[in-house]
């Protein structure tokens, strides 16, 4: 695995990054062996300077949304402010036509109404295999049937051969004529859709007889049978071919936003579809994964050069040759198929027992003998090659250690670690911790973007006190909040300050569907809550039976799991007609996602 490498003081001092903080009185790295664990990143500001320094030394950079230009036919950006065109970043000129009204902003947003862009002709001649790629927000109040594309042609008002890509199910169709003659490479079992209000990158590749769908970089839906080449469409000549549009005339336009449209002359692997289609969220875990296992110091991932690993001075293996640690996976479960390839460095003042010694002089100053008196962090920064320090302890005792170790210790004031702001009160953040589970579609989390989106979806229920978040599979994200809120739903508010489990700031936030219950306040959902407690444990006994008690968003009820008998939950049923659900249990339940809590007797 060949690594670029940088070398000197003021290299080192101008690698952008700050690995995360720790709390007070935990040790820095200290052994080779140690491990990495994952944390939190921040981000200290962009040296530019850094370019001219190690010119001819950096690899180029792996950015968030992989640069992949081998075969690139057309690729529409959509990063526009104003106009009418969508501009070919590929740089084969085949520039699109925007017609009706454009929305642009964080993507090209289409109306459902009159806005598409027209393609050149002729996308597809020629081609024996294809890859379709780009980035997808479905607006909710999007009807069916739409297409995100279509590549083909029309007769009269129908599609007359084409090739496109739908989220209403979820699927991509080919045919040489109509939707009579059409193969759909689609998901198994049953209807799956693409979930609305969030980000999402949808691909197809096909090569051969096999066509590929992809979400977020994960496969959805493989056909193996598939009989119609690209190219062979029209005989190569294509003259419908629409972004936002689809070829029969009776369909809906698309409603949403879409975002780097790509089309490539060829099947991406697998791991490229990855690599474009999931940005720098797995390869995070890798990098760490990386540098945990060659016993480095740092990594983090500078936003101009890329991945960077720095290392101790003392280190006496091949920085430019760093091996993948054997039989690794993400958190998924699933195999990595390349591996980032970062821009490698010395640190030129520390081995990793001059850190520990510094940071063992750190302690005993300012928490001597475990005097916890003062607040004490302490990570070291690979950009700046230093130790930071962050305390708030007095000059009287910072001083001196500024001092002794002057240039390799940097003092900050000291703050709370990644804490995000709430909105809620305890009793209000009841509702969003206690209640209910954690926002997640049916299927679970099979990507790391998947995870951050919905991850996002419970931070934004939660913010603003919600009653719970769920994943309807024709809408996707909803939020439902107490019949008696008096915000504004249809403008929350985001958590100022948060991050992914990295550390990132995100680019954007789903836009979930909002409503509120027809039945219940938050202290109504207590009260049912609390009279179920209390007829299901009468008097206090907690080992008679199992008993959970949570808000169901979807059905508007209280769902009451138990293994009493029902001559024991029949009069909650009684008392709570239409509003309760009796759900058996047989066992307690673990919680599904951290900070959920299962209520128990």
């Amino acid at each position: 695995m060949r690594r670029t490498n940088a070398t000197g003081t003021d290299g080192i001092a101008r690698l952008m990054a700050a690995l995360s903080r720790r709390p007070a009185a935990q040790a820095v790295l200290r052994r080779p062996a140690a491990a990495i664990p994952a944390r939190r990143w921040t981000s200290s500001g962009v040296v530019i300077a850094l370019l001219a320094l190690l010119a001819g030394l950096l690899s180029v950079a792996t950015p968030a949304r992989a640069e992949i230009s081998d075969g690139l036919l057309l690729r529409y950006k959509l990063d526009e402010t104003s106009g009418t065109v969508a501009h070919d970043a590929s740089g084969h000129g085949r520039d699109g036509t925007v017609n009706g009204t454009a929305g642009w902003g964080d993507g090209l947003g289409f109306n459902g109404t009159n806005t598409y862009v027209k393609m050149p002709n002729n996308i597809m001649a020629g081609l024996n295999s294809i890859t379709v790629a780009f980035d997808v927000w479905i607006d909710p109040s999007l009807g069916k049937p739409y297409f995100f594309y279509g590549l083909g042609n029309t007769s009269g008002s129908n599609g007359n051969g084409y090739l496109f890509t739908t989220g209403n199910l979820f699927r991509t169709s080919v045919s040489m004529t109509d939707y009579t003659a059409k193969q759909d490479i689609q998901p198994s079992g049953s209807p799956y859709q693409l979930a609305r209000g969030m980000w999402t990158h949808v691909t197809y590749t096909q090569t051969g007889n096999t066509g590929i769908m992809y979400e977020n970089g994960v496969e959805k839906a493989r056909k193996t049978d598939v009989t119609i080449a690209p190219g062979a469409i029209g005989g190569g000549t294509t003259t419908a071919n629409y972004l936002g549009r689809s070829l029969y005339a009776n369909d809906l336009y698309f409603k949403g936003r879409m975002r780097d449209f790509r089309v490539y002359n060829r099947a991406l692997t697998a791991s490229e579809v990855q690599a474009v289609g999931t940005g720098a969220e797995e390869q995070y875990e890798q990098l760490q994964a990386l540098a945990s296992y060659n016993g480095a110091l740092a990594a983090f991932q500078d936003p101009i050069i890329g991945p960077v690993v720095i290392f101790p001075s003392d280190y006496t293996g091949d920085i430019n040759h760093l091996t993948a640690p054997p039989g690794w996976t993400n958190e998924f479960g699933q195999v990595p198929t390349d591996w980032p390839t970062p821009t490698t460095a010395k640190s030129p003042l520390f081995t990793f027992d001059q850190l520990g010694q510094i940071q063992d002089s750190v302690t005993a100053a300012v928490q001597p003998s475990g005097d916890l008196t003062y607040q004490l962090n302490m990570h070291y920064d690979g950009m700046s090659d230093r130790l930071v320090v962050e305390t708030d302890a007095p000059a009287s005792v910072t001083d001196p250690l500024a001092t002794q170790y002057a240039g390799k210790i940097v003092l900050h004031a000291y703050k709370l670690d990644y804490s995000v702001p709430t909105r809620c009160t305890p009793d209000q953040r009841t509702a969003g911790t206690v209640l209910t589970d954690g926002a997640a579609p049916t299927a679970g989390f099979q990507d790391p973007a998947t995870k951050q989106r919905w991850e996002q979806v419970q931070a934004l229920a939660d913010y603003n006190c919600a009653l719970t978040a769920f994943n309807d599979p024709n809408i996707g994200p909803v939020v439902i909040f107490p019949s008696d809120y008096a915000g504004n739903i249809n403008d929350l508010q985001k958590p100022p300050g948060w991050t992914t489990e990295y550390g990132e700031v995100p680019a954007d936030w789903p836009a979930p569907t909002t409503a509120k219950s027809v039945q219940f306040t938050l202290a109504q959902i207590t009260d049912i809550q609390d009279a179920a407690l209390r007829q299901i444990s009468a008097d206090g006994d907690t080992s008679a039976y199992y008993v959970s008690v949570g808000y169901d968003g979807m059905s508007d009820r209280v769902v009451v799991e138990t293994d009493a008998p029902s001559s024991v939950t029949d009069p909650l049923l009684t008392a709570y007609p239409d509003r309760i659900v009796i759900k058996a249990a047989t066992a307690p339940v673990a919680p599904a996602d951290p900070g959920t809590e299962v209520l128990t007797p």
